[in-house]
C-alpha cells in the first residue's frame, strides 16, 4: 500500500541517488585523467580536477516542469548559505561554485549572468542585497505587529547570513558561482551515459551504462560506510569500463558478488542449517551464509545476463558433485558400523574439505572466476536439494531417500 507521508523521504532519498549519479556522470564527461570526485563533504558534489576545485550544490525534481529559478527561490538562497557555511575551508582563488538545477531560468532574470563567467554581476549582487534586506525588513516587521508566523522562514537564515558578509566578500563569492539550469533528472541519468559510450557499438551501451551505474552505486556505498576511501578517481572508472568492455569481448563471467557481503536481513535457505546440523557444525554458519549468498546471486545474474551460461553452470554443478562424491563414497564406507559421534567427524571433515580444499585441486568454472566464494557457495546451494551432503546419512535423515 502507498504511504501518504512518504513524499520528503521519497524526494530525500532521490535526492541523494541524484548526487550519485550526477557525479558519474559528471566524472565521466571529465577530460583529466587526474580528476577525482567527492561526495558530501564540501558539498553534495566536490569534484577536484586540474588543480581546480569545484563545489556543485544539486537541486533535484522529477516534475515535467519545475518552476524557474528567481532571485527568490528558496533553492537558490539556501544554495548560498550551503557555500557560505564553507568559505573557512575554500581558496576561492582555485575553486568554482556550481548551483546545477533541473529547474529552468527565465531569460528576463539577472540569474542569467550566472551562466556566463565573464559577465557582470554588479546589478545581480545589488538584487540579492536587496532581496535579503527585504526578507529580513518583513520579518521584523511581522514581529513588532505580534505575529507569531514570520515570513520568508525557510529563507532568513540564508539571507542573515549573506548580509553578515562584508560586500568585498559578497562579491568575491558571488564571481566564483556559475549556474547550470534544465539539468536532466534521475530518470536519464543512465540513459545519457549509455549516449556518450561512443567507443562502442550501440547495441551494447545501455548494458555497458548498467553495469557501469551498478559498479559505481556500491563504491558509493562503500565510501559512505567506511570500507573505501570517499575520493573516487577517474582512473578507477576507465579502468572498470575498460574490464567490462574485455570480458564482453571474451564472453567472460564477472564475479560482480566475489568479495561482497549479504546484507544482515539475509537468510539462507533452511535445509542448509539442516545439513550442517546434523554434523554440529552450527560454527561454521556465518561463512557458509556469506558463500552460499556470493554464488547464488552470481549464478543468477549470470544466467539473466547470458542464458548460454545456464547450460554450463549446470555441467559444473555435475563436475562439483562427482568430486564431492568420490569423497563422500570413501567417508560413508570408512563410516561403516561407526558410532554417530564418528559420523559426524567425518562429515566436518567433509565439509571443511569442500570448503579449504576443493576450490583448490577443481577446475574454474571460467578463467574469470577465481574467488573460491563461488565453488564453497554453490556446494551449499546444491545441498538444498539433497545433490550433495555431509552427514553419510543425509539422505535418510533429511528425507531425500526413503531408509530401505
Amino acid at each position: 500500500m502507498d504511504g501518504t507521508n512518504s513524499h520528503s523521504a521519497d524526494d530525500a532519498a532521490l535526492g541523494f541517488l541524484y548526487q550519485a549519479q550526477y557525479a558519474l556522470l559528471r566524472l565521466w564527461n571529465e577530460a583529466v585523467d587526474d580528476a577525482v570526485i567527492y561526495l558530501e563533504t564540501l558539498d553534495d558534489v566536490m569534484l577536484e580536477s586540474n588543480g581546480e576545485t569545484i563545489l556543485e550544490q544539486l537541486k533535484h525534481s522529477l516534475a515535467a516542469k519545475p518552476a524557474n529559478l528567481t532571485l527568490t527561490s528558496v533553492n537558490l538562497w539556501k544554495t548560498l548559505k550551503a557555500w557560505i557555511d564553507v568559505l573557512p575551508d575554500l581558496d576561492l582563488s582555485k575553486t568554482t561554485l556550481h548551483l546545477v538545477t533541473v529547474a529552468g531560468i527565465s531569460s528576463k532574470s539577472k540569474l542569467i549572468n550566472l551562466l556566463d563567467e565573464a559577465a557582470d554581476r554588479a546589478e545581480l549582487l545589488t538584487d540579492l542585497r536587496e532581496e535579503a534586506q527585504r526578507v529580513l525588513h518583513d520579518r521584523q516587521q511581522a514581529q513588532e505587529e505580534g505575529k507569531k508566523d514570520l515570513p520568508h522562514e525557510a529563507r532568513a537564515k540564508s539571507c542573515k547570513a549573506f548580509l553578515e558578509l562584508t560586500e568585498k566578500k559578497q562579491a568575491e563569492l558571488l564571481s566564483k558561482v556559475r549556474l547550470k539550469p534544465s539539468q536532466i533528472n534521475i530518470r536519464l541519468i543512465e540513459d545519457e551515459l549509455a549516449k556518450s559510450l561512443m567507443s562502442v557499438l550501440p547495441k551494447d551501451r545501455a548494458h555497458i551504462a548498467k553495469l557501469l551505474v551498478e559498479w559505481w552505486n556500491r563504491q558509493i556505498i562503500h565510501a559512505h560506510c567506511g570500507k573505501r576511501t570517499k575520493a573516487i578517481h577517474r582512473f578507477e572508472l576507465i579502468s572498470r569500463y575498460t574490464q567490462i568492455i574485455a570480458d564482453l569481448e571474451h564472453d567472460s563471467l564477472v564475479d560482480h558478488f566475489a568479495t561482497e557481503l549479504p546484507p544482515e536481513t539475509y537468510q539462507s535457505h533452511p535445509m542448509i542449517g539442516s545439513q550442517i546440523g546434523l554434523i554440529d557444525a552450527q560454527q561454521w554458519q556465518q561463512r557458509i551464509v556469506t558463500n552460499e549468498w556470493r554464488a547464488r546471486n552470481s549464478r543468477s545474474r549470470w544466467s539473466t545476463e547470458n542464458p548460454t551460461w545456464r547450460e554450463k553452470i549446470a555441467q559444473y554443478d555435475a563436475r562439483l558433485i562427482e568430486e564431492w562424491g568420490y569423497k563422500y563414497a570413501d567417508m560413508t564406507a570408512a563410516c561403516n558400523g561407526c558410532s554417530e559421534d564418528i559420523k559426524k567427524e567425518e562429515g566436518r571433515g567433509l565439509l571443511s574439505w569442500s570448503f579449504y580444499e576443493a576450490p583448490k585441486i577443481i577446475e574454474l568454472l571460467a578463467p574469470s572466476v577465481t574467488s573460491p566464494s563461488y565453488v564453497r557457495g554453490t556446494f551449499h546451494t546444491l545441498s538444498i536439494k539433497g545433490g550433495v551432503g555431509w552427514h553419510p546419512d543425509y539422505e535418510i535423515l533429511l528425507g531425500f531417500k526413503k531408509c530401505s
